[in-house]
């Protein structure tokens, strides 16, 4: 087996996105080891930018009204200690105890 330079695999990874078959059927027909191929593709993926534009990451903003300090703290003599912020329902509590 030849060696493959880095852009005779951008090509391959090309063709490769273009042909609609899997990656292991891909390099099987070209004559390429496939965990060589695993390798490229994922890494030419990661150069890649998102094709939307979007991130994969949401920003989250919290609520400042929310409860800072626990309305009830049970605390096990395991050492294990659970929390409740805001509304608690009794049957629930008393599941836990």
């Amino acid at each position: 087996m030849k060696k493959i330079n880095n852009d005779e695999y951008y090509d391959l990874f090309s063709r490769w996105q273009v042909s609609g078959k899997s990656k292991a059927s891909f390099a099987e027909e070209e004559g390429i080891s496939r965990t060589a191929f695993y390798y490229w593709c994922r890494k030419f993926d990661m150069k890649q930018p998102s094709l939307n534009g979007e991130s994969s990451f949401s920003l989250v903003f919290p609520n400042p009204g929310l409860q800072k300090d626990p309305v009830i703290k049970i605390n096990y003599p395991s050492g294990i200690s659970i929390e409740f912020f805001g509304k608690v329902d009794s049957d629930t509590v008393k599941k836990l105890l």
